[in-house]
């Protein structure tokens, strides 16, 4: 992981000057997710569309719109993944 403290934008709890994992924040440098992650945004992403084709349509606007932003961070994912091949060069 390369965790840059000084770039962390997740919650600091004043008692120790470092990033809180339970605070995560999807839009952070430091993030780190893995192929699992990426594959449970794009499942949730599913539950997601399935719900909003069952809900009035302003509601169902917005768990869409969510659903193809999970979508977007699991693609996110896809594209800037490093492989432990690519790691051991």
């Amino acid at each position: 992981m390369y965790r840059k403290r000084e770039q962390a934008v997740c919650h600091r709890d004043g008692i120790k000057d470092t990033p809180s994992l339970d605070h995560c924040v999807p839009s952070c440098g430091n993030i780190a997710r893995t192929d699992q992650h990426a594959a449970d945004l794009r499942h949730r992403a599913e539950l997601l569309d399935q719900q909003a084709a069952h809900t009035p349509q302003p509601v169902g606007d917005r768990l869409r719109a969510n659903a193809a932003r999970l979508r977007g961070l699991a693609d996110a994912h896809d594209r800037t993944r490093i492989t432990f091949q690519e790691a051991s060069r």
